[in-house]
């Protein structure tokens, strides 16, 4: 079965944000902070600070689209690591 181009694409970002969820699961369970909740974050302080200190030009010698590709996975991280912190938050105050 070869998927296309489109839905390819949007699994490759359904698993960055199931990623998200992993972590945090792990930093509760695991670690007992918010550790890799900090480092989405400064993934994506890094990704837009790469997008403003490298314009974008059709030369190799710019990292911008790293930048932009790094900010937009940690945002989509983030994404699943808050809805899955809230599913904690949730299913703590309800079981109870």
């Amino acid at each position: 079965m070869k998927l296309s181009l489109d839905t390819t694409r949007y699994l490759v970002w359904a698993s960055v944000v199931v990623l998200g969820m992993v972590l945090a699961v792990v930093d509760r369970r695991v670690i007992g902070r918010w550790l890799f909740g900090l480092l989405i974050v400064a993934g994506i302080a890094g990704g837009l600070a790469l997008t403003v200190v490298s314009p974008f030009s059709f030369g190799a010698t710019n990292y911008y689209m790293e930048g932009v590709i790094l900010s937009a996975g940690s945002a989509l991280a983030l994404t699943g690591y808050a809805v899955a912190v809230v599913a904690r938050c949730l299913a703590l105050r309800f079981s109870k």
